[in-house]
Order: structure tokens, then C-alpha cells, then sequence
């Protein structure tokens, strides 16, 4: 059994995934909920790096930090690596 409470923020980070992470534009309904999305999805890049560095895991490391920079810059992540850290805590 998995003692870490993670997986309630996982299923936010696939949904973002599934609807174009990263996306900018669009309808001023679409962009809350998108910017809703991506912050969660960062989130949980976030903490999956912060994990990933303390266990010095540099592998890991670098796909948070590719997840996060291309958030950051409106592209769409590389689906590998979405899938990396949705399974980092199982």
C-alpha cells in the first residue's frame, strides 16, 4: 500500500494532458479552466521534481523540468513524459 497521498492530484494532470496541456487562446470560459488545469498539472510536476531530487533521481528530474518548461511556454508536453511523473508515486 502506497502511504503517500498523491493520487488526488495525478487524475487532474492526465485530464490537463487529454485537453491540451499547455494550450493558450481560446473562450474566457476555456482559459480558467485551462489555467485551473495547468496549475495543477505543475503542481504536481513540481512535486514529483522536488521528490525526484531528494532521492537524487536525475532522470526523473529532467522530465519534470521539460514538462515544466514547456508549459511554461505554451507548447504540449511530450506524452512520455506526462506518463513518467502521472506514475512517479506507484
Amino acid at each position: 500500500m502506497n502511504a503517500i497521498p498523491f493520487g488526488k492530484g495525478v487524475p487532474a494532470f492526465g485530464k490537463a494532458a487529454g485537453q491540451g496541456f499547455g494550450r493558450k487562446g481560446g473562450a474566457a470560459g476555456e482559459d480558467s479552466e485551462a489555467s485551473k488545469q495547468d496549475g495543477g498539472a505543475l503542481d504536481t510536476a513540481r512535486t514529483v521534481l522536488e521528490a525526484a531530487n531528494d532521492f537524487r533521481d536525475e532522470t526523473t528530474a529532467a522530465v519534470c523540468r521539460r514538462v515544466i518548461e514547456a508549459s511554461m511556454k505554451g507548447a504540449q508536453p511530450a506524452l512520455s513524459d506526462l506518463r513518467i511523473i502521472n506514475n512517479y508515486f506507484q
